[in-house]
């Protein structure tokens, strides 16, 4: 059965809804089309980034568009003046919409700004849901983008953790210790995803400080309050701050400053980085009975010599793997052939070794 798309009051598509649009299906430039029909059109034709959850060849898109003469279609609208729309803010509007679409079609550094859902399931069957504001893509703000195992931990999370719905938590319930509330720091939070989560999940009965370095913070915190009637809903408490590794706190933090779990995802991308990572977990973290970290890591080639090197240094400062294993996703890049990228990932928990005999 065919689906009617209207354009405006001059131009009418009519195509299968499973089929793509062709290029010649849209409004053409030298048909003057209307501001809004150029704006409706430029929305089909956006692209999103790639699903981490699937391998799918194709990214996500509103509406398909047969590819064929699309970017030189973009090209046109871009070139043209677009003299007979009535306002110059219509015609900026036209111009930036097109050059964007433009730039989703050179690949994933290209996409400009933007905001991405995530569903993070629970251990009582529900779903939550996050919105993540990400800046475009440059190569010194990677730590602003979702990474693959950032969003594989979000999901283990309900599994590797005691949680309960949280409307559900007494005020006096408390994990691991009774009669105090955990305390949860991630280092190196990027956007948030995996700290965010863990707030959800856990709510009332835990706080957690989200950390990274300080040009990344402010988005960080953006992200907090993107996610606030989540974070009122369950209850959770989630603060936001700059905890450089490399900067040793003036003084030793008290047993009460130091926190029962630790979450990172991804930490490894400087050969500086293990010593670095271990050296704070070594400051932060509780000696408590239950304390906890929890890593999630790509197995990435140039990086292989950093995960051996972290296991050494957390062997070394006492932690043993409490629960590990291998999982893989699939990142929002494309490979030559345009399909997903396939990254194999290490998650791992880590306590204590004189506590677990």
């Amino acid at each position: 059965m065919s689906s009617l798309i209207k354009l405006g009051a001059s131009n009418m598509i009519t195509a299968d809804s499973d089929e793509p649009l062709h290029v010649f299906d849209l409004p053409q430039i030298y048909m003057k089309p209307t501001g809004t029909e150029l704006i409706q059109t430029l929305d089909l034709v956006t692209i999103k980034p790639r699903s981490f959850a699937s391998s799918a060849h194709d990214p996500a898109k509103g509406r398909a568009v047969d590819p064929t003469g699309l970017t030189r279609y973009l090209t046109s609208i871009i070139a043209s003046p677009l003299s007979w729309l009535e306002t110059d803010e219509l015609r900026e509007a036209i111009w930036d919409a097109a050059a964007a679409r433009l730039s989703e079609r050179s690949g994933r550094t290209a996409m400009p700004a933007m905001s991405r859902v995530f569903a993070i399931p629970t251990s009582w069957g529900e779903e939550f849901t996050l919105t993540l504001h990400e800046p475009s893509l440059t190569s010194d703000n990677l730590g602003m983008k979702t990474w693959v195992s950032s969003y594989l931990l979000s999901k283990r999370l309900h599994s590797l953790l005691d949680t309960t719905p949280p409307q559900l938590v007494p005020s006096t319930s408390t994990t691991p210790t009774p009669n105090r509330t955990l305390k949860a720091l991630e280092l190196g939070a990027g956007t948030g995803l995996v700290g965010l989560s863990f707030a959800a999940l856990r709510g009332k009965s835990a706080k957690i400080h989200l950390t990274d370095l300080p040009p990344i913070v402010p988005n960080l915190a953006h992200n907090a309050a993107l996610n606030i009637e989540l974070l009122t809903k369950t209850a959770a408490t989630v603060t936001t701050g700059v905890l450089d590794w490399s900067v040793a706190p003036a003084t030793p933090p008290t047993p009460e400053e130091q926190y029962d779990l630790i979450l990172a995802a991804d930490p490894l991308y400087s050969p500086d980085h293990p010593q670095l990572l271990v050296d704070t977990i070594a400051v932060w973290l509780s000696r408590g009975l239950d304390a906890r970290v929890v890593l999630e890591m790509p197995f990435r080639d140039a990086y292989l010599p950093q995960i051996r090197e972290l296991r050494e240094r957390m062997m070394n400062l006492g932690l043993a793997v409490v629960e590990e294993g291998e999982e893989t996703g699939y990142d929002d890049w494309e490979t030559a052939e345009g399909g997903a990228v396939a990254v194999r990932c290490w998650w791992s928990v880590w306590g204590w070794s004189e506590k677990l005999r």
